[in-house]
């Protein structure tokens, strides 16, 4: 398990201090796959390098495994990091090496044998699907397939936290679910715990059963992933998961109202229904859906009927739906 307790991070540069984390307290559990969220800016690469301790906060505590490692010498503190992994955004593969080489190489630091370092990197390339590209270098690799050997690399001291930071953003959208898809079936498989720190929502929906959305340095919620994209607490969270209802153009006499799915109904037959079952027709302005578990989360604007009485009824229709929050908006440009 992984406990940060109060953690504060401030750098000080030639302009002025720069506030990086304040105060942020963080549970995972073994065995998780935790997404930690936020735009560029909130402090996501600053917390993730903190669990490592690459980073030493100012103030707070890092317990992984009931360890407190702020408080550990340097030699056990390298001890504890053998345990915790990471993956970048870069791959940061040694160019001169092959796949096979670069998988080797923490446990060449490690003292492993070399008969035994090849053998065990030969079976980690088999896991991440690379059994034919022992012999490439990074150059004669894709970029996917250069993650594949950074996870490879990552996996080859048995860690049991697997830190991901940004680690999918170089990749395009195929790639990405196909590397997501990896680190699944390497949780599933091997149980090890995955934190990935992301600014994009489809990671998140993807792969993570938990997710902490980081605005500015602090935690401004935390939660199981449906909970948090069904129901946003706090206007970092909305502007994450809601549509952006302020760049929505609409006639000045429509009158809007925004549906929130909270994975207990489906998208399509709620337009549907209610013309079939009350006569009325409302246009869609904007959504941002998406499927979480084979259930949909996230919201819908639409506009109102212009007659009042239809209005009212649609609302009221709309409101008694299981699963569903109606509720009228008037943050949109005229």
């Amino acid at each position: 398990m992984i406990e940060l307790k109060g953690l504060s991070k401030t750098y000080h540069t030639a302009s002025g201090d720069v506030k990086a984390l304040e105060n942020v307290d963080l549970r995972i559990e073994d065995g998780d796959i935790y997404g930690i969220i936020g735009l560029s800016g909130a402090g996501k690469s600053t917390l993730v390098r903190c669990i490592n301790l690459l980073e030493k906060p100012d103030s707070g505590e890092v317990l992984v495994d009931g360890k407190e490692l702020t408080a550990l010498s340097d030699r056990e503190l390298r001890r504890a990091r053998q345990s915790i992994s990471m993956i970048f955004q870069g791959f940061n593969l040694l160019m001169q090496r092959t796949s096979l080489d670069n998988v080797c190489f923490p446990m060449e630091l490690a003292g492993v044998k070399k008969d035994a370092a090849r053998k065990k990197a030969r079976e980690l390339l088999e896991l991440v699907g690379l059994p034919d590209k022992a012999g490439a270098y990074p150059v004669q690799l894709s970029g996917g397939q250069k993650q594949r050997v950074a996870i490879a690399r990552a996996l080859a001291s048995d860690p049991k936290v697997l830190l991901c930071d940004e680690a999918t953003s170089a990749l395009d959208p195929q790639t990405t679910r196909s590397i997501l898809a990896l680190l699944k079936e390497l949780n599933r498989k091997l149980g090890v715990t995955v934190v990935v720190i992301t600014h994009e929502m489809r990671v998140v929906e993807q792969i993570c059963s938990h997710v902490a959305i980081l605005d500015k340095g602090v935690i401004q919620e935390s939660g199981p992933v449906a909970e948090v994209f069904a129901n946003p607490r706090t206007e970092a969270g909305r502007r994450l998961v809601m549509p952006e209802d302020d760049k929505i153009h609409v006639l000045p006499e429509n009158r809007l109202v925004r549906l929130v799915f909270n994975g207990l109904s489906v998208v399509e037959p709620v337009i549907a229904t209610l013309a079939r079952d009350q006569g009325i027709c409302l246009n869609i302005i904007a959504a941002d859906t998406r499927s979480i578990g084979a259930k949909t989360y996230g919201s819908m604007v639409l506009a109102l009927p212009l007659d009042e009485t239809d209005a009212a009824r649609a609302l009221i229709y709309l409101r008694e739906i299981e699963g569903v929050t109606a509720e009228e908006v008037t943050d949109y440009v005229q």
